[in-house]
């Protein structure tokens, strides 16, 4: 194997390992963004209406709704990213653990990661803590939006059905994140990412023969 091959390999990795983490906190921010600018357009509504009439509760689970599915998609978002940043890395440790033995084998004092069996679900990683932010903002707005589809009808406002709603929500996203972060990471990259092992892909075409 051509180690100029594997150091090109790394450098290339490695700034697609900076992009999927910048890409990480770029789609929270802009999660955040959109929350913001939604709940003051709200409180806009219930000011110009001067008070929570029938017509501020319509605006307000209107409002409320589509952001809820905006945040979904941003969080399934962060979700793959994670995933491809893991994948990422592991071949990046996988490299560098190989390029240490080969080229540098009396160089023992690495003091970085050469580890390829990275999980994809981290407790300690900051990624963890931004996907359950994003989810937590997420199942907020859709308890919101359920709270306010009963007074936008002429009912009764009801936080229990509003706390169950955001409760559901929180570990749909939550455990279902878990889980395709758990499943996914234990695969390889083919697998994990386009459904397929290494070799699964069509025979190669074989030269005509020029006899």
């Amino acid at each position: 194997m051509s180690n100029e091959y594997l150091v090109k390999e790394y450098e290339l990795c490695f700034e697609q390992l900076r992009f999927y983490d910048t890409r990480h906190s770029a789609i929270l921010q802009y999660l955040f963004s959109l929350t913001a600018a939604v709940a003051t357009a709200q409180f806009a509504v219930y000011k110009f209406l001067a008070g929570p009439t029938k017509g501020f509760f319509a605006c307000q689970a209107f409002l409320s709704g589509v952001v809820f599915i905006a945040t979904l998609v941003l969080f399934l978002a962060m979700l793959q990213n994670r995933l491809y940043f893991v994948l990422i890395a592991r071949q990046l440790n996988a490299i560098r653990g190989y390029l240490m033995k080969t080229e540098a084998p009396d160089f023992h004092s690495n003091q970085l990661y050469t580890t390829t069996d990275i999980p994809a679900v981290k407790p300690s990683s900051v990624h963890t803590f931004q996907l359950l932010g994003a989810a937590f903002i997420s199942s907020m707005f859709a308890g919101v939006s359920a709270y306010a589809i009963g007074p936008s009808l002429g009912t009764s406002p009801c936080l229990g059905t509003a706390t169950i709603v955001a409760t559901v929500v929180a570990i749909g996203e939550i455990g279902g994140g878990i889980l395709y972060l758990t499943e996914r990471g234990s695969e390889t990259a083919d697998k994990a990412v386009h459904g397929k092992n290494q070799g699964d892909g069509p025979e190669p075409i074989a030269p005509p023969d020029k006899g």
